[in-house]
């Protein structure tokens, strides 16, 4: 049994044709329409039923994706089958998928028509193989394999344990330098933007957490198998990661901009710290899919992913598949920037020269750490990839107190973490801050915003510091 990701060759080559962004009455209008509309990305799931493979789509009912048919396509020449030969690279050895539930079952398929991507799931051959013939030209079949992992936080202060704490702080340790008690006192704390959170999950009922309603989804592992269906419930994060995360840019008693609207999709594996392209690809599209429904369909929104790939390829993955699953991975980011989302990226925790993906695509606010001194923190990666300098900006990132977990007798913890984990959702924050200011900016509008407004920071190496700090202005 094998799954891939299959995308348009166009998609990962071309950017999306744009939605409506025309005006009305003299206002703008930033309609999130602008699904993928490359003509080709609809004959996959047709020819997926066709083979007998079943639909696994999302819960409920999706937002309407125009998409011309097209007519049945002619039975081209054999072409080569790529033979699946990647394992994920993760303590316990290699994943395997769970089996189906009948011999006779041919796969499932899940259209994702907002990303323009389909996953596949095949248990026959036959079915695989006259599929790679059929669509092989048009798509890559991305096997859904590689391992993805996020960059974890470092100890607090960079040296010892993690600190606890059993409570809120009576204020947010937000400096005055960085604007956010300013945004605060003025009213301006995130309301009306959606900040939506690819990481390990949330624990919705924590103290810092509990008074809003966070839209919640976990991604399975195997996200198109029919074993292992996501699921919508009530916040969950097994970790903490996530739930440190979401505190710094949303949370109540901490968070940089506490009135957001909340979307988390648990898409890491917290034991192991793995997940792929598939779980990511399923993340964003359902952050799509709430960010596109009738009523969100003109809001603000921020996405905060604080993973990462590295710049070379894991063990037992070979380079030509790597970088596939690289060029993939960019075109799911850049359909958040078609969709008028702004995606903001944790840079990393290698130190210098380690910058990865996909704080080095162009289409990312790529962000590094320093401390509330203004120093670069030493974890804090940096680098040139591919011509492009990586990080954009820098957030705090140094002992950010902010809620973890609980106990079973519902003792909430807070903890202090450092790493560029942490550094992203405060620059995440301040976007929405500013997106809530100024509502009709577009993505690319605020991304210049955020760097027009950075505070210099000392000179370091080259390439540390980006265009400095991060602040609300």
């Amino acid at each position: 049994m094998k799954s891939y990701l299959l995308v348009p060759k166009e998609s990962i080559e071309t950017r999306a044709k744009p939605g409506v962004r025309g005006t009305e009455q003299g206002e703008r209008v930033l309609q999130r329409t602008t699904a993928l509309q490359f003509m080709i990305s609809g004959r996959a799931p047709d020819m997926l039923r066709s083979l007998g493979l079943r639909s696994a789509t999302l819960p409920g009912r999706l937002p309407e994706v125009s998409t011309p048919p097209t007519p049945p396509k002619k039975k081209t020449a054999k072409g080569r089958g790529r033979k699946n030969e990647l394992q994920l690279v993760a303590t316990e050895g290699p994943v395997t998928e769970p089996a189906s539930t009948t011999a006779s079952d041919v796969g499932t398929y899940r259209h994702m028509p907002l990303i323009g991507a389909t996953m596949a799931h095949f248990n026959s051959e036959s079915a695989e193989r006259i599929a790679k013939e059929e669509l092989g030209r048009d798509f890559e079949f991305i096997p859904d394999t590689v391992q993805l992992t996020f960059p974890g936080p470092v100890s607090a202060g960079q040296l010892g344990p993690r600190n606890r704490g059993l409570s809120s702080l009576v204020n947010r340790e937000w400096p005055e330098e960085c604007g956010v008690n300013a945004a605060h006192a003025q009213g301006i704390k995130g309301a009306g933007v959606m900040l939506g959170i690819l990481d390990t999950g949330v624990d919705a009922d924590h103290p810092e957490h509990q008074d809003r309603l966070i839209q919640f989804r976990y991604v399975s592992l195997f996200p198109n198998s029919p074993q292992n269906p996501a699921r919508d419930v009530r916040g969950f994060d097994p970790d903490g990661h996530g739930t440190h995360v979401c505190g710094i840019a949303a949370g109540q008693y901490h968070g940089v901009a506490p009135e957001v609207d909340l979307y988390v999709a648990s898409v890491i594996e917290s034991e192991t710290i793995r997940t792929s392209l598939g779980r990511v690809a399923a993340g964003m599209e359902w952050l799509l899919h709430q960010f596109s429904r009738p009523e969100n369909a003109t809001r603000p929104a921020v996405v905060n992913m604080s993973l990462g790939f590295p710049v070379q390829p894991p063990q037992g993955v070979s380079d030509m598949e790597y970088r596939l699953n690289i060029r993939a991975l960019q075109t799911l980011v850049r359909r958040l920037m078609d969709s008028n989302v702004l995606p903001v990226v944790a840079a990393g925790n290698g130190g210098a020269g380690t910058a990865g993906y996909p704080a080095a695509f162009p289409e990312a606010l790529a962000v590094g750490a320093v401390d509330f001194s203004r120093r670069v923190a030493s974890f804090s990666a940096s680098g040139v990839v591919n011509q492009r300098s990586v990080p954009d900006v820098m957030g705090y990132g140094v002992n950010v107190y902010s809620s973890t977990e609980r106990r079973c007798n519902n003792q909430a913890f807070y903890e202090r973490m450092s790493g560029t984990s942490m550094a992203a959702p405060y620059v995440a924050g301040l976007a929405a801050l500013y997106r809530c200011r100024s509502p009709d900016l577009t993505a690319p509008e605020v991304r210049d915003l955020i760097l027009d407004n950075a505070l210099k920071l000392p000179k370091t190496s080259a390439g540390r510091i980006g265009r400095g700090l991060a602040v609300y202005k």
